[in-house]
């Protein structure tokens, strides 16, 4: 037996023929955050996919060693990986909107991992539910049982594939840029919540991502990868302040910074006043309408050569606004 839940020697990966991971030897111990960062195309996700076996089987070609509590994975057969998979190896994907089904209900696809590796069923299972929905910070969880994932925010979904992955109270939680679709504000949610779940729940994590301050702020040791490598490994707060590769300081400096341009008072091209744009969202033939204000008073100006940022959270009216300045959408004021 190993101290290591998860040893990775000399693992490569090809597609095609060509390597996308190179060498790549790797642990991670139980109960430790462990985070790979690196540029888009540099490995990762293919590195996180290799330990659940979840790459395509058609022109892939991996070899080396994936072992997890001394059990190896790679190259293991479909019944043993079944067993693994949501139960003591569980996932977080990008994007839950395309990793949710639509045509199902949360409480059908979170139970379906509670019936496959648990045996529960019936009023047991939906307890079970209820208890993941309140975990995760899902608010009134008994309402949103029966809903389906586009009747969610996205907040909301990420919460849900959150829970599903808890389901089995996993001793992996892998966690692939779980926060990139999210707006600032749902992200840093999201991210106190994994690292409340990680210390509570005992699991340990492989954080995916490159967003190097939320790296920082959840990670014990961090892995830097490029060209399908492992360029350099060290504790967290080492890498952050003595970086010793020459990447690993380049990831660093591309932090961006900075102050915006002092404004320049030339030709307005855009110019919004008292904007509001209203949804009706209840009411008929023999009911009061009611009206969601999307849309309230808003005015902005915006010069020739200049660039004007539009933020905030989810439903804040951010695309509502867009629209109606280029009159997809019915709206009140002026815009010219």
């Amino acid at each position: 037996m190993t101290d290591n839940l998860i040893e990775i020697r000399d693992l490569n990966v090809a597609f095609n023929g060509q390597k996308v991971v190179r060498d790549l030897c790797l642990d991670i111990r139980p109960g430790e955050c462990l985070a790979l960062v690196g540029e888009s195309g540099s490995g990762k996700s293919v590195t996180a996919h290799s330990i659940l076996q979840l790459l395509p089987d058609c022109d892939t070609q991996s070899s080396g060693s994936i072992r997890y509590r001394g059990q190896e994975l790679l190259g293991a057969e479909a019944r043993t990986l079944q067993k693994l998979r949501g139960d003591r190896i569980a996932m977080i994907f990008q994007e839950p909107m395309t990793s949710l089904n639509p045509l199902h209900s949360i409480e059908k696809q979170i139970g379906e991992t509670l019936l496959l590796h648990k045996g529960l069923g019936g009023k047991a299972a939906q307890a079970r539910i209820l208890e993941l929905l309140r975990l995760v910070g899902i608010q009134k969880p008994e309402e949103r049982l029966k809903a389906y994932p586009h009747q969610l925010s996205g907040g909301q979904r990420q919460r849900v594939m959150i829970a599903m992955a808890l389901a089995c109270e996993p001793e992996l939680l892998i966690a692939d840029e779980p926060t990139t679709a999210l707006d600032v504000t749902v992200q840093r949610k999201i991210l106190l919540l994994l690292k409340s779940l990680q210390q509570r729940l005992g699991m340990s994590l492989l954080l995916i991502s490159h967003d190097l301050n939320l790296v920082r702020s959840i990670a014990q040791r961090v892995c830097v990868m490029k060209a399908g490598q492992i360029v350099e490994q060290a504790p967290c707060e080492t890498l952050f302040t003595a970086p010793q590769h020459p990447y690993s300081r380049v990831l660093l400096n591309a932090e961006p910074e900075g102050e915006a341009l002092p404004r320049d008072e030339r030709e307005v091209v855009l110019q919004v006043d008292d904007l509001n744009v209203q949804f009706q969202i209840g009411g008929g033939l023999f009911r009061r309408k009611q009206y969601l204000r999307a849309v309230d008073g808003i005015s902005l100006s915006l010069q020739r050569g200049k660039t004007l940022g539009i933020v905030g959270e989810s439903g804040s009216g951010k695309s509502t606004l867009g629209q109606a300045i280029l009159r997809l959408l019915d709206s009140e004021g002026s815009i010219r």
